[in-house]
């Protein structure tokens, strides 16, 4: 996705710990990880071998903020999918909905709606993540 090397990038720079939720298999998740060329950067990795139900259930999300020893109600989860998104609100994190996928519309439920990764900063996700 364009501009997501640059936000890891600056994420992780600024202190943010970053996990990765995903229902999908390992293998998706790590080729992934792979081609982006930003696995250290991940504090942990969620994939749908670690769950057993999948999104709008917040155990992925709940299960990754564990994983990184913070409270849920201090993260942000950015997603491009409906069920994604009412999965983040279920865990009483800050939802980022990222159109490409699905229409704005469908979206509505995140906190936030953004076009592209390039819209997002450290900035805004810590403002998000304090004013939710």
């Amino acid at each position: 996705m364009d501009g997501a090397v640059e936000l890891i990038d600056a994420l992780a720079a600024d202190g943010f710990k970053l996990a990765i939720g995903s229902s999908g298999p390992p293998e998706n998740i790590a080729l992934c990880l792979e081609k982006l060329g930003r696995a250290s950067k991940f504090a942990a990795v969620v994939t749908g071998a670690d769950v057993t139900r999948g999104k709008p259930d917040p155990q992925v999300f709940q299960t990754a903020a564990a994983r990184l020893e913070v409270p849920g109600s201090q993260c942000a989860v950015v997603e491009d999918a409906v069920h994604g998104i009412e999965a983040a609100n279920r865990a009483g994190m800050a939802s980022v909905g990222l159109t490409g996928t699905v229409d704005r519309a469908e979206l509505e439920r995140a906190n936030l709606v953004v076009e592209s990764l390039r819209e997002l900063t450290s900035e805004s996700l810590r403002s998000m993540i304090v004013n939710h």
